[in-house]
């Protein structure tokens, strides 16, 4: 063989390791951008989850405390009740209190 299909050859060569070179690192971007590509919807995919969980979470608590709350509010409700009745029933005992107080007041000045 001689000198100058030598380096034909050796060029040839070059080119299509530059070839190989520029088609891997074409190949490499393309993995890369697809990697990144999953990796963000997997991504959203866990960060919808998390989010519909946290909703579902908050919209339970927010139920047990509406509970609580209307469950307060009718034991605080018979309470008053309660009292109303009891005050209610002490209101003659407590006019004769304060008539007998009163005519000891006007007895005493007079």
């Amino acid at each position: 063989m001689s000198r100058a299909e030598t380096l034909i050859k050796i060029k040839e060569a070059e080119s299509k390791a530059k070839e190989l070179v520029a088609e891997a690192e074409e190949k490499s971007k393309a993995v890369v951008a697809a990697a990144k590509k999953e990796s963000i919807r997997m991504v959203k995919e866990a960060e919808d989850r998390m989010k519909a969980e946290s909703d579902a979470v908050i919209a339970q608590e927010k139920e047990r405390i509406a509970s609580q709350r209307n469950d307060l509010l009718m034991s605080g409700k018979e309470e008053a009740d309660k009292l109303k009745v009891k005050a209610i029933s002490n209101v003659p005992k407590a006019k004769s209190y304060l008539k007998e107080r009163f005519e000891r007041t006007i007895d005493a000045t007079s």
